[in-house]
C-alpha cells in the first residue's frame, strides 16, 4: 500500500479529515492577524465577522486535495434537464456534481461540472440516474453534450490568486462586494485569509472530541499534509473559482505556437485560476477565468491576441454569471468520498 492508502485506511485519520475538511476545529487567528496588520484585535474581529456575515468568503477549512486522485476525471456537460423539485434535489445532493449553472445554450439549459473515477464509471452513473428515476428517460430530453478532462493535468491551480482582482477592479465596483463596502483593512484581511495566513487549528478541541492527546491530532494532520491528502487551511470564496459578483468564464483555447510564452503569461495572470490541458477538437487548453464585467474579458482577450499575434487560434467561451449559479458544492464531493471510505472500513471491521 502507498503512504496515502495507509493514511486513508485509518478510521481516526478519516474522522479527523471529516472534521477539518468541514471546518470543525479550524479557526481564524485574530491575534496573529492583529500582529501582522498592526491593528487592534477588536477591529480585526469586526472586519473578519463582516467578511463571513456578508458571504465574501467562507469560514476556514482544509481543502481535500485527494479528491483529484480519487476522481481523476472532470466532466463538463451541457444538459437539457427539467426544472422541477426532483431534479433540483438531485443536482444539490449528488456526490459527483461539483457545480451546476442554469444557462440557456442552444438546446441545453444546464451547465454542469462533475468529478468521476473514469469514463466507464461516468457512463454507469448516467445510466443509473434514469434507472433510479432521478432523471426522466433520454427520449424526453435532448442528449447531453459531454467533454472529458483529466484532473491529473493541472498546469495551474491557484484560486487564491483572484483576490488580487478585488483591489485591481475597485474603479468598477468601488469596493462594494455582495452589498458590503470593503475598506483597505478588509481587503488586507481578505488577502491574508485567502492565502491561508491568520488561520489556526484547534487541536485541543479535536483532542477532547476523540479523547486523545493534542499531539496525536497534530502529528496525524501533519502526515495528511505531507502526503498532500489535504492542503493547508484557507478561506475560500463561496463560489471557489471567483469572488462574489464576478463572472466565471470557462474557456477552451487553441494555442498554435509560442506555447511556452503564453503559458508563462497565464501562470502570472490573476484572472486565470485554473489551467488544464485539453484534447477536445482543436483545443489544447481549458481555462477557468474570472472577470467583474464581460467587456473586461473581451478587452483581456484582445490584449493576448496583440501580445502573441498568430499564436492563439480558436476560442470558445462560456460565461457563467452569479445569477446563473444554481449549486456549487465545494466540500460536498470531498466529504462524500471520506464518508464512503469510512463506511467501507467499518464494514470490513
Amino acid at each position: 500500500m502507498t503512504i496515502e492508502q495507509v493514511l486513508l485506511n485509518d478510521e481516526l485519520n478519516l474522522r479527523i479529515l471529516n472534521d477539518i475538511c468541514s471546518g470543525f476545529g479550524v479557526e481564524v487567528n485574530i491575534s496573529e492577524l492583529s500582529r501582522s496588520l498592526k491593528r487592534h484585535r477588536n477591529t480585526i474581529r469586526d472586519r473578519v465577522n463582516n467578511l463571513f456575515k456578508h458571504e465574501i468568503i467562507n469560514t476556514p477549512l482544509y481543502p481535500f486535495h485527494w479528491l483529484y486522485s480519487e476522481y481523476p476525471l472532470m466532466v463538463i456537460a451541457r444538459a437539457d434537464l427539467p426544472r422541477d423539485k426532483q431534479t433540483n434535489s438531485f443536482i444539490e445532493n449528488d456526490p459527483h456534481i461539483f457545480a451546476a449553472f442554469f444557462k440557456k445554450d442552444e438546446e441545453y439549459n444546464t451547465f454542469i461540472i462533475e468529478y468521476h473515477k473514469d469514463i466507464s464509471s461516468h457512463q454507469k452513473w448516467r445510466d443509473s440516474l434514469i434507472k433510479d428515476g432521478k432523471l426522466p428517460p433520454r427520449e424526453t430530453r435532448y442528449p447531453s453534450d459531454v467533454m472529458y478532462f483529466s484532473n491529473k493535468n493541472f498546469l495551474k491551480y491557484l484560486p487564491e490568486q483572484m483576490v488580487k482582482l478585488i483591489e485591481e477592479d475597485k474603479k468598477n465596483h468601488h469596493g462594494i462586494i455582495n452589498h458590503y463596502k470593503l475598506d483597505k483593512l478588509s481587503i488586507q484581511i481578505l488577502t491574508e485569509l485567502i492565502n491561508g495566513k491568520g488561520i489556526q487549528t484547534n487541536e485541543h478541541f479535536l483532542a477532547e472530541k476523540y479523547g486523545i492527546h493534542r499531539k496525536t491530532i497534530e502529528r496525524r494532520i501533519k502526515k495528511l499534509l505531507l502526503a498532500k491528502i489535504v492542503l493547508p487551511p484557507t478561506c475560500r470564496f463561496p463560489r471557489l473559482l471567483v469572488p462574489p459578483d464576478y463572472t466565471i468564464v470557462v474557456t477552451l483555447v487553441e494555442i498554435k505556437k509560442n506555447s511556452e510564452k503564453i503559458l508563462k503569461a497565464w501562470q502570472n495572470d490573476p484572472h486565470i485560476s485554473i489551467i488544464l490541458t485539453a484534447s477536445t477538437g482543436r483545443y489544447t487548453h481549458l481555462l477557468f477565468c474570472c472577470f467583474y464585467r464581460i467587456r473586461d474579458h473581451l478587452a483581456w482577450e484582445e490584449t493576448y491576441d496583440q501580445r502573441f499575434p498568430g499564436s492563439i487560434g480558436a476560442i470558445k467561451n462560456k460565461y457563467l454569471s452569479p445569477s446563473m449559479m444554481f449549486s456549487i458544492a465545494q466540500q460536498q464531493v470531498s466529504l462524500e468520498i471520506i464518508y464512503r471510505i469510512l463506511k467501507q472500513i467499518k464494514k470490513e471491521n
